[in-house]
């Protein structure tokens, strides 16, 4: 089986967003490496990769970020550096699985994704407001990588199971409430990147303890989500039989509505129609007029 199929198979399995989100993560990486190695022997490969660079990684400064608004998302699907991704990666799938196991694939991408707009938004947050302190010195207008979808999901772990442990690389057990904490503050070595860390493990920590009480803040985003996967996948039409339904089904009480004219047959929109409120709500939510309607279709000859 080719890489290609490899690939396919993992997109198209159910509950697998755990693979899915790391799969994307490397092939964009390689997509870069890949792209920097062609252009760099080119003419104009160098302003070329800058130019690219910049319309992928988020642009801190608001006056700058109004024009490129994608890179709030592009850029925490972005790396340029081995130790950086694999870092990131590393953590993504540890505490990703507790997420995913215990919360399912749903959740574990709405809070990859609310980490990483909350962690891009935060950090342009302190970007802008810190315009003359010194601290802006140090603060880069460019911010790439995971980090703050993956500490989203550290925190929402942690928050989920504050006792549950792990051998760290197998040379110890440790609680992974202490290993999140310890790597959220060692990550202020560098002040930009725990700035952005610490937006996404508010976020992780708000959204598990808003579920807990009943909000899910990731529902409108799961309802997108959902609407984008069912454009791409195909609908099994429904087919009648003259078995289904008959007489009796159509002449139950309950259900108002006018007898059909005897010369009336439904076209097949209004048969699609019914079928798909069938999908939705049951056969008995039909009104009496649906259902005559359903039981002449399924009576006409072709």
């Amino acid at each position: 089986m080719s890489i290609a199929n490899d690939i396919s198979n993992v997109f198209r399995r159910k509950n697998n967003t755990l693979i899915q989100l790391i799969v994307i993560n490397v092939l964009v990486f390689l997509a870069l490496i890949i792209i920097g190695a062609v252009f760099q022997f080119s003419t104009n490969g160098d302003n070329f990769y800058a130019q690219l660079s910049k319309n992928i990684t988020l642009n801190a400064p608001f006056n700058k970020f109004i024009y490129k608004p994608w890179t709030l998302i592009s850029y925490f699907f972005t790396h340029f550096e081995f130790w950086h991704i694999l870092s990131n990666m590393l953590f993504l799938f540890w505490f990703g699985s507790l997420i995913q196991e215990y919360l399912g694939s749903g959740k574990l991408l709405n809070i990859y994704l609310l980490g990483g707009v909350f962690g891009g938004l935060f950090y342009m947050f302190f970007f802008n407001i810190v315009e003359y302190l010194p601290i802006r010195n140090i603060l880069g207008e460019n911010l790439v990588g995971a980090s703050g979808a993956v500490y989203a999901i550290m925190f929402a772990a942690i928050t989920l199971l504050p006792e549950y442990e792990f051998y760290f690389f197998g040379l110890f057990l440790i609680k992974i409430r202490y290993l999140a904490w310890f790597f959220l503050l060692i990550s202020f070595v560098a002040p930009g990147t725990g700035i952005a860390h610490t937006g996404g493990a508010i976020t992780g920590y708000l959204y598990v303890s808003l579920l807990r009480k009943g909000t899910d803040m990731g529902s409108p985003l799961e309802g997108l989500v959902d609407w984008w996967r069912n454009l791409w996948t195909p609908k099994p039409k429904m087919k009648i039989t003259h078995r289904k339904y008959s007489e009796s089904t159509v002449s139950s009480k309950g259900n108002g509505g006018a007898s059909l004219d005897p010369d009336y047959f439904p076209d097949q929109n209004e048969v699609d129609a019914i079928l798909d409120k069938i999908g939705k709500s049951g056969y008995e939510s039909l009104t009496r007029e649906e259902k005559q309607k359903l039981y002449r279709a399924s009576q006409k000859k072709d």
